[in-house]
């Protein structure tokens, strides 16, 4: 696929990060934000305790387009029920219909209000592993994630599969992936499943789109809202949307007092 080999030959250099913060100002919401150096997304969800009875996005930042209309098929979630698992809201709408990070966003929220928290903080990284190992195997990659600042996954990686710890040494972050976090308790799989996306949508700063026409030039499935037959023709890249955080994730999520 033209996506995955475009990063074929591109190095990966500097401090990747991803952010998500999750409050919950009163019993029956929570907010939510999502930043990287892609991807600025915000949404309050209101629910009853039981159902979502609200869904209101903010998109402060982002790459096509076409992206800020995620918030027309994220409704499909309004009067689903609060699941206990992120990875369970994508058994209740088409996942393929939804913004990726948007719904990414949102599943992490659901399950939030569903334990009844009060805040969180996911920071996950991803830099070469011989930044912190000098004798480290060459393209290899740590990927950590704290929680409200603290350390609680880290892997090391190389072309996608997970190198060490050992525990987990051979599995793809790609192929069976879900089969494997539905096995782990719940927050050990969320712990999973949020590492795993920082350390898929890294990749994209190895990717360049702001000199194409469209998201169609991209050769990418119909997986996300903004790659679907009716979006991705007049899918065009959005002008200076990146961001990076290598030395500054202090600069992160500045909205997130702010309820969309």
């Amino acid at each position: 696929m033209l996506w995955r080999s475009q990063m074929a030959d591109v190095p990966f250099e500097g401090i990747y990060r991803r952010q998500v913060d999750l409050d919950a100002p009163d019993a029956q919401t929570v907010v939510g934000w999502l930043e990287d150096e892609s991807h600025h997304f915000g949404i309050t969800l209101v629910h009853d305790g039981t159902h979502i009875r609200e869904l209101r996005m903010a998109a402060p930042r982002y790459p096509w387009t076409t992206c800020a209309e995620a918030v027309r098929p994220l409704q499909a979630l309004v009067g689903k029920p609060l699941v206990a698992r992120a990875s369970q809201l994508g058994t209740l709408a088409d996942v393929r219909l939804q913004c990726t990070h948007v719904f990414d966003l949102a599943s992490l929220m659901v399950a939030h209000a569903h334990a009844g928290r009060g805040h969180r903080r996911y920071h996950g990284t991803v830099e070469p592993l011989a930044a912190v190992r000098p004798d480290a195997p060459e393209g290899w990659q740590r990927a950590t994630l704290h929680r409200d600042g603290v350390v609680v996954l880290q892997w090391d990686l190389h072309d996608d599969r997970i190198m060490a710890p050992a525990v987990h040494a051979g599995r793809t972050i790609y192929h069976g992936f879900r089969e494997w976090t539905e096995s782990l308790a719940p927050e050990e799989a969320e712990h999973a499943l949020v590492l795993r996306r920082v350390a898929f949508v890294s990749n994209g700063r190895r990717i360049t789109i702001e000199h194409l026409d469209s998201a169609a030039e991209l050769g990418q499935a119909a997986v996300c809202h903004s790659f679907q037959p009716a979006q991705r023709e007049r899918a065009t890249p959005m002008p200076d949307s990146r961001r990076r955080y290598d030395t500054t994730p202090e600069e992160m999520l500045a909205q997130m007092r702010v309820q969309p």
